[in-house]
């Protein structure tokens, strides 16, 4: 499938791939949950994920099989709409000039973000094959971002740093761009039945990752310390329920949102404000 993808020119992939979307939207559209990203109204969301034994074990939000996930239309996932139900709703990310770094970008947020004039957008990924990241999205790797430090207002990186042996090296490099005051989006898959987030060098081959992570390319399964290892580097961390937090959470149970879901929102220290 690779080398197929490999031999069509990306304007045709994608152009291909939008009408596709188009159909799909049209096919599932009604009026049971609504998507607040690209605003269109289904009758249901496509499952996404897969059940593994680990999973149900540990109880790993951000794992597993969902019925309600996927957006027909857009491809969100439940985390991606919490992302972005965030910044809409509870944030001034729309509202004023900022400079935002989106690490691995998801194609719905990136939709958006990419024409909001406002934004200073620098979305980057370590790699890009076939027609999943526009032709327009960067190179760069976590642990030696090569851009200045204190530069950019926003950080978004969702479910990112499970994949990266140097977790804490990543959140560093993350922290050192920040500007004082500015603000990180830091998801991962989490188990809050875990103490403390394992991680073993010696599981390397896919089945044991499987087996203990619950994906094949992750290295570590994060627990309830995560929030600690964030702090450890600098931030102020705050844990965001949206169920209970959000201003606007009645608005949001038709966007299909995991009611288990944390937002964990990070701030480099300025000592002008907090979080």
């Amino acid at each position: 499938m690779t080398s197929v993808k490999q031999h069509i020119p990306p304007a045709a992939g994608h152009f291909a791939k939008e009408i596709y979307l188009w159909l799909r939207g049209l096919y599932y559209r009604g009026n049971r949950y609504t998507c607040p990203i690209c605003g269109h109204h289904f009758r249901r969301m496509l499952p996404g994920g897969f059940d593994l034994p680990v999973i149900k074990e540990k109880q790993i939000i951000g794992a597993g099989r969902r019925e309600n996930d996927i957006c027909p239309r857009c491809q969100s996932t439940d985390r991606d709409r919490l992302i972005y139900s965030y910044l809409k709703y509870e944030s001034d990310f729309f509202h004023r000039p900022n400079t935002v770094l989106h690490i691995a970008p998801e194609p719905a947020l990136y939709k958006i973000f990419s024409k909001t004039k406002k934004l200073n957008y620098h979305p980057v990924t370590k790699y890009a094959e076939g027609f999943y990241y526009d032709t327009k999205v960067g190179t760069a790797d976590l642990l030696d971002l090569y851009f200045e430090s204190d530069l950019f207002d926003w950080v978004i990186c969702n479910h990112v740093l499970e994949h990266i042996p140097d977790d804490r090296r990543a959140m560093q490099e993350i922290f050192r761009v920040l500007k004082p005051g500015g603000k990180a989006i830091l998801q991962v898959p989490i188990s809050p039945v875990l103490e403390k987030t394992f991680e073993d060098p010696d599981i390397t081959s896919k089945a044991d990752r499987e087996k203990y992570y619950g994906q094949f390319d992750h290295v570590r399964l994060y627990g309830k310390d995560y929030p600690e290892r964030l702090k450890e580097t600098g931030f102020y961390v705050r844990q965001i329920h949206w169920t209970k937090d959000f201003r606007a959470a009645d608005k949001l149970k038709k966007f299909a949102l995991n009611p288990e879901e944390i937002l964990y929102l990070c701030e480099k220290p300025d000592r002008k404000n907090r979080l």
